[in-house]
């Protein structure tokens, strides 16, 4: 089973991701719209989002130590971070702790260190070793489908990660936010390490509150 993948970012009008102020409510409305049965991200974006919005000096208590039960009826999606170099080490309690996900799944390679992997153990964090010195995604996505049944997967995650997708492949849905801003020279900008030509076909414009719109393409393969 190979799960469908969307492309969900919130961008200026040259695409940059940083340097304006996102409408998060608008942004994880469109993203849960999508109901997906995953959230895929970075780790660096997961680690960003620690420091950000979270007191990253929050210690692990016994309780994050456990897997917590996932009940088949739950309809929150489980987060999937990318991360083969154990950057979140010491760290992914507080993706466990989140509200709104229900289980946390890491993709490693086999360049992972060995106590990282001993951290994502003890600590019963599901995850899933494909590719030799970085992850191969498309290999770990589809494991992912296979073992959890994921059938749809939103990225919501860096220019980084969500040009992988693109180049190679991976990606069946682009979703934008786009802000009415142009953000201009120094920001690190959306799609612009995707590689070749990439056709969309453009599924949907509307229009949302303070002159964004959403876009929504499919990705022509």
């Amino acid at each position: 089973m190979y799960p469908e993948i969307i492309i969900h970012n919130s961008v200026s009008l040259d695409h940059a991701v940083r340097g304006f102020e996102v409408d998060l409510g608008l942004h994880y409305g469109a993203l849960l719209a999508f109901e997906p049965g995953a959230v895929l991200a970075g780790s660096a974006t997961a680690k960003t989002g620690i420091e950000l919005f979270m007191d990253i000096n929050e210690t692990e208590t016994e309780t994050d130590r456990h897997r917590p039960a996932v009940l088949p009826d739950d309809p929150r999606p489980i987060s999937v971070i990318v991360d083969s170099r154990g950057i979140l080490k010491d760290l992914l309690h507080f993706y466990r702790n989140m509200e709104h996900t229900k289980d946390v799944v890491v993709l490693v390679s086999e360049a992972t260190p060995e106590d990282y992997l001993d951290y994502l153990r003890e600590r019963e964090y599901p995850f899933i070793r494909c590719g030799k010195d970085r992850v191969d995604l498309k290999g770990a996505l589809r494991e992912l489908g296979e073992r959890f049944g994921i059938t749809r997967v939103v990225s919501d995650t860096g220019p980084d990660l969500n040009d992988v997708l693109i180049r190679e492949g991976i990606a069946d849905t682009i979703s934008l936010i786009v802000h009415p801003v142009i953000v201009g020279e120094g920001e690190k900008k959306l799609f612009g390490r995707a590689g070749g030509r990439t056709a969309l076909e453009l599924r949907k414009a509307v229009p949302m509150e303070q002159g964004t719109i959403h876009l929504v393409y499919a990705v022509k393969k």
